[in-house]
């Protein structure tokens, strides 16, 4: 079942509409498009038409250019789907789990990751709101344990992609030393309603 309120939400924000600006597109008044937001409506099925005529035009474009971002990136980035199945990662990414990214992509990111990361790091995430269209960014400071034992530090960068197939989660990741790890909080989010009206 599609998702209306977090697709009109996300495709508004993404192109830095304001639900006034969008309803002006639509030809509706602006408490129609407060109330597919909310979910308190939906869009008629002629509306449901135009508006994933509108959001295909950018989908390609915007998850082929996230891909892009990721794939070409210098340091360690991937781009998940719900459920964490990798789409695209980086050739740094693919180096850290000794595989290519050819080989990781479709598969599962627990399988390179593991159990206890994949819970301790990326469920949190997911329960912050990342992919309900209420999150537009969300921050983590992750801890490894590498083979030798030692312990590395990574922050990462995580927003949304909102397309009309749903949300696609982007994230970048670079090393920090202990000391910078420090002053850097566990996790923090960053909301929309809280950055846009």
């Amino acid at each position: 079942m599609t998702e209306w309120s977090v697709l009109v939400k996300g495709y508004r924000r993404e192109n830095g509409l304001k639900q006034d600006a969008l309803a002006y597109l639509l030809g509706v008044d602006q408490t129609t498009v407060s109330r597919w937001e909310r979910g308190k409506d939906i869009p008629s099925l002629a509306m449901q038409k135009r508006l994933r005529d509108m959001m295909w035009q950018r989908e390609d474009s915007a998850l082929e250019a996230v891909a892009r971002l990721v794939r070409f990136n210098p340091g360690r980035a991937t781009l998940l789907m719900p459920g964490t199945k990798v789409i695209e990662v980086s050739e740094p990414t693919a180096r850290r789990y000794k595989s290519a990214p050819s080989a990781m992509r479709g598969d599962l990111y627990r399988k390179f990751v593991g159990d206890d990361f994949y819970e301790r790091q990326m469920v949190p995430v997911g329960d912050a709101g990342i992919y309900n269209g209420e999150v537009a960014r969300v921050e983590s400071l992750n801890r490894m344990s590498l083979e030798d034992g030692t312990k590395r530090f990574t922050h990462s960068s995580i927003v949304p992609v909102h397309c009309a197939s749903g949300v696609f989660v982007c994230s970048l990741m670079q090393e920090v030393s202990a000391k910078e790890a420090a002053h850097l909080p566990k996790m923090k989010v960053y909301r929309y309603d809280e950055l846009v009206d």
